[in-house]
């Protein structure tokens, strides 16, 4: 009996919140990241244009070493992954500072455009987003994002954009 619960106690997913299992699953290994060990994204969420080496942040999200290990899993099994993932909008333990915690969706998309070296507004479908002015908490680059994955039609269409790039 004590061995059996020593085993079910060790092995049960998000018991030890320090540590993430070790997993082949990249819909296992998404969901410990974005909706239980969470963290934040301090603004790191796009990808800059010039390579300058910068000390890492290791609290903030993409420079901890299990989203690393996540990014780096095969590339068009996770771009597959993520793509499908784009529609939820369910909210993640994921803050996107100075705003709102991101959507499922969200993070599927600031994951990509890690693994793609590509940021969603700048495809030229979206580049008008690019340059655009923020107005207020409700009117900036996290918002906008959220209301073309919320409409079908936008949202396929980044969707196909990503699934493009694997042809690159």
């Amino acid at each position: 009996m004590i061995k059996t619960l020593l085993f079910i106690v060790t092995f049960i997913p998000g018991i030890n919140q320090g540590n993430l299992k070790q997993t082949d699953s990249i819909a296992e290994t998404w969901n410990l990241l974005v909706f239980e060990k969470g963290g934040c994204l301090g603004g790191c969420q796009y990808v800059k244009e010039e390579k300058i080496e910068k000390k890492e942040v290791r609290t903030l999200v993409f420079s901890q070493q299990a989203w690393k290990d996540f990014l780096n899993k095969d590339k068009t099994k996770l771009t597959h992954f993520l793509i499908g993932e784009m529609s939820d909008t369910t909210q993640t333990r994921i803050h996107t500072c100075p705003f709102f915690e991101a959507t499922a969706g969200e993070m599927a998309v600031y994951s990509l455009q890690r693994i793609h070296q590509k940021n969603w507004f700048d495809f030229p479908e979206f580049i008008t987003y690019k340059d655009r002015e923020m107005e207020s908490a409700t009117e900036q680059p996290q918002a906008w994002l959220q209301e073309i994955l919320k409409n079908k039609t936008q949202r396929e269409k980044l969707e196909a954009l990503y699934h493009n790039e694997l042809k690159k």
